[in-house]
């Protein structure tokens, strides 16, 4: 999703920052606005709080010391094993394909596949701890999108089109689910198979619908690895739905997508 340039629809208001190497946003509806703005910036603050222990960029990150055995995850805080456990957890669903280990070329320690989608996880929660239902929590494009912009409607959310970032493949509506996506288009062939070191390179993109953003955001870096096998494993997943871009533009997805799409699909080629 990417509505950096979008009007904002009325009763909806809209707050950006820099964070993760990317952008953070959280959009919601409208509320009242000491209430709204406390929810915010306490989410905002629970992200910049996992960015500093859990970037592979930072060098005073808890995660960087451990990579350069600098700090073990028993003195780590209690979170970074919580992360670790969840990213084993996912190497063995992925028959080895994932690893916060082998997620990177050099070897480094490197739980992102997860992280991005557990954070915004943990955001959201912050939102409805406030009592606020209607919200989208997004990061570079991945998403966990709570209630609507107004009664008895979901979010709008556009698939980007991996050969043109000004296009939409795909137009979804969803509501209380997340929305992540994991492709070559932006940092090119990065995502790694930890069994061989070789980068995933048969989908141009793989986007993943699932009631936890945490879990959208793992299994569609998975299904990248999965390669030809990867929207039969997704659908294996009674609450994943996945829609997939093969690198000459064609369009995939599984049957469960079609709850979501929300109108003509297309490519820019």
């Amino acid at each position: 999703m990417d509505d950096a340039h979008l009007p904002l629809e009325p009763g909806l208001h809209r707050e950006r920052r820099e964070l993760m190497g990317t952008v953070a946003t959280i959009t919601l509806r409208d509320a009242d606005a000491t209430r709204a703005r406390g929810a915010i910036e306490a989410a905002l603050s629970r992200l910049h709080e996992i960015d500093a222990r859990f970037s592979p960029y930072k060098e005073t990150s808890e995660i960087s010391r451990i990579g350069r055995g600098a700090l073990t995850v028993a003195d780590a805080h209690p979170e970074v094993a919580q992360v670790l456990a969840a990213c084993e957890a996912l190497r063995v669903e992925s028959g080895g394909r994932f690893s916060a280990w082998g997620f990177r070329a050099d070897g480094r320690l490197d739980p992102s596949g997860y992280v991005k989608g557990w954070a915004i996880e943990e955001a959201a929660i912050m939102m409805r701890a406030a009592d606020l239902d209607d919200f989208i929590v997004d990061i570079g494009g991945d998403a966990y999108a709570a209630g609507g912009p107004e009664e008895g409607r979901g979010w709008g959310i556009g698939i980007v089109d991996p050969s043109d970032r000004s296009a939409v493949v795909a137009p979804l509506v969803v509501r209380d689910c997340g929305v992540a996506t994991s492709g070559i288009a932006e940092r090119g062939a990065h995502v790694i198979d930890a069994r061989s070191g070789a980068p995933a390179t048969e989908w141009a993109s793989i986007t993943v619908v699932h009631p936890s953003i945490a879990r959208a955001d793992a299994v569609a870096t998975i299904g990248l690895l999965m390669g030809a096998e990867a929207l039969q494993w997704i659908d294996r997943d009674p609450d994943a739905a996945a829609l997939a871009v093969h690198r000459d533009g064609r369009l995939a997805w599984t049957p469960r997508m079609e709850r979501y799409l929300a109108g003509a699909l297309s490519t820019s080629r």
